[in-house]
């Protein structure tokens, strides 16, 4: 069996992994499940994760993990590729905590809320947090290209991955000049442009 990731294009999280592993260099097959596609709330899909969400990386000698930044830190054990280290595994676990949060609330209002449903005041809220968050990222990028330093490393595929839905939603925005910088750099990796800047209109709700 070729190693599998399940989950759809359209769904962050699994398009860390697509990042990943197009970066790395390595073959397998991706199974459309979550959302539309389904197949989460399968017995066979449960055995796989017991939360029922996507990512799912199952490889063929029988390894399976289902957080992505776990699947991100494993890849970069097996391969001895694009490890954070400690600096950037930091950066890793702050993903998780705040910045994803902060720009989930403004996704969800902004993209998958009929626009009757919207509440304006949360939505600025919502963006306030987020602002937030990305000045909070600027600080890790002074006087350094990457996360982990002057080398890409999978924290930058962690934090990374949710930046082109900050920039390409329909919301104002003012980014500190770092942020705009770390987000050019990404945009020019090919990887990046693949996996992460591609559709997610199947998420809009109308």
């Amino acid at each position: 069996m070729t190693d599998r990731l399940w989950g759809r294009a359209s769904s962050v999280n699994v398009q860390k992994v697509m990042w990943a592993l197009a970066e790395l260099g390595l073959d397998y097959e991706r199974i459309d499940a979550g959302g539309r596609y389904g197949q989460t709330d399968t017995d066979a899909f449960r055995a796989l994760n017991p939360n029922a969400r996507v990512p799912v990386w199952q490889e063929d000698d029988g390894l399976v993990l289902w957080e992505s930044h776990a699947v991100l830190r494993h890849l970069a054990a097996r391969t001895g590729r694009l490890a954070p280290g400690p600096v950037g595994d930091q950066w890793m676990d702050w993903g998780v905590s705040t910045f994803y949060p902060a720009l989930i609330g403004v996704f969800w209002q902004v993209v998958r809320t009929p626009p009757a449903q919207r509440a304006p005041d949360q939505i600025r809220r919502n963006i306030a947090s987020l602002e937030e968050a990305l000045t909070i990222l600027a600080t890790g990028l002074e006087d350094r290209d990457w996360l982990n330093g002057d080398a890409f490393s999978m924290a930058d595929i962690a934090v990374g991955a949710g930046l082109y839905r900050y920039f390409d939603m329909d919301i104002p925005r003012d980014p500190p000049p770092a942020i705009r910088a770390y987000y050019a750099r990404l945009a020019d990796r090919p990887a990046y442009r693949d996996a992460i800047m591609t559709s997610y209109e199947e998420l809009r709700a109308t």
